[in-house]
């Protein structure tokens, strides 16, 4: 009986003395301070042993010395205080050590490159009024010169220059999808406001005598006088002066330029070519559009023909007008490669982005902007 009393009392103790590790030693760690003499010191202080020995691994205590140096002070004023007994007090130096080591030298917020507004483009003026005859990529300009001379202060037509009329009145019943723009100019003898209204009342004429003579319905005409604004000769001459009264048409037509029976005086042509961005190269799917110009060109061997390339706003002034001009050189040394169009009919001129047709505030806007054009003069033996 004594030798199992024995074991159980043992066992007892062995228990209360496991019990006495775990609950008395919670909250200790293992003393690496050799010199102090606790085996068991509280975690806090190896706690902060590690927070400043970090940072000296760190290179902290040479990036922010000071502060280095006041963590390190309260961590060793700690063990201080433990070893004087004031438990809770060293604890409370030690959290605020570590603490310290371990917010030492903050990473300092890295300053943004200041960066200069964009200005905002100044707004575009207003956009000069379209003069009749340029062409669209729907519809090419068939332009004609009518031969009318009026008496002075007079807007009547003569009898003798119905077939003047008839250039146009012929051309619009043979092709009934057709419009046109009549439009007349004076010299410069007179004041502008006389000028103005005296074209514009000729211009008027003829709308009438097309509607009259020829039953071309009303609503296909529109005249428009530009009195004197747009001289084609000096006014100096009485020959010049004459050059200078006259009355244009200007027809819209949707039609593919084969099917047209004979050349006009003038034909305005937009081709659809669209370019890569910074290229003037022609691409392949749009050599059909040129070839219309080529084909037309061949068909009537006393026409020429200037190649216009207009951009729009997008970069500066002298960039649009360098691109536009190789654009247009291109389209002239195409027609002359290969369909051998001699080069002394062909001429090509940049024109940038000083000839909108449209704001160019908009994708679409810049779409229109940036077009080529084919003017195609003939020489018609009369």
């Amino acid at each position: 009986m004594d030798t199992h009393y024995a074991k159980f009392v043992a066992r007892i103790v062995v228990s209360l003395f496991s019990m006495s590790v775990l609950f008395g030693c919670a909250g200790m760690e293992v003393n690496t301070q050799k010199q102090y003499p606790w085996y068991y010191i509280h975690k806090e202080l190896p706690e902060a042993d590690r927070a400043v020995e970090g940072a000296r691994q760190a290179g902290k205590d040479k990036q922010c010395p000071a502060e280095f140096k006041a963590a390190d002070d309260l961590r060793n004023k700690a063990y201080e205080v433990y070893v004087a007994c004031r438990t809770q007090e060293a604890i409370a130096l030690a959290k605020e050590s570590a603490a310290k080591a371990k917010a030492l030298c903050p990473p300092q917020p890295v300053a943004q490159p200041v960066v200069a507004p964009v200005p905002a483009p100044e707004p575009e003026p207003p956009l000069a009024p379209i003069m009749a005859a340029e062409p669209t990529p729907e519809k090419m300009k068939y332009c004609v010169s009518l031969g009318i001379e009026y008496d002075i202060d007079k807007a009547e037509i003569r009898p003798q220059y119905r077939d003047e009329v008839a250039k146009v009145g012929d051309f619009m019943k043979k092709y009934p999808t057709t419009t046109a723009v009549i439009e007349g100019y004076t010299d410069e003898v007179g004041s502008d406001a006389y000028n103005l209204q005296l074209s514009q009342r000729r211009a008027e004429s003829v709308v009438k005598s097309l509607v009259d003579n020829f039953g071309i319905d009303q609503s296909r005409l529109s005249a428009k006088g530009y009195g004197k604004s747009q001289p084609i000769a000096d006014n100096v001459t009485e020959a010049g002066r004459q050059k200078n009264r006259r009355i244009n048409a200007v027809i819209d037509c949707a039609l593919d330029v084969k099917e047209l029976a004979q050349p006009a005086e003038r034909l305005c042509i937009t081709l659809k070519v669209e370019y890569a961005t910074d290229s003037a190269e022609i691409q392949p799917r749009y050599y059909d559009e040129v070839n219309k110009v080529a084909d037309y060109m061949k068909k009537y061997p006393t026409t020429t023909a200037l190649i216009e390339g207009h951009t729009d706003n997008i970069g500066s002034k002298e960039y649009n007008m360098k691109l536009s001009q190789q654009r247009a050189d291109n389209v002239v040394n195409y027609l002359v490669s290969n369909f051998g169009i001699d080069r002394s009919r062909l001429s090509a001129k940049g024109y940038g982005p000083i000839r909108r047709i449209a704001y160019n505030n908009t994708p679409e806007g810049r779409q229109k902007n940036r077009r080529i054009n084919a003017i195609i003069d003939c020489v018609i033996k009369k």
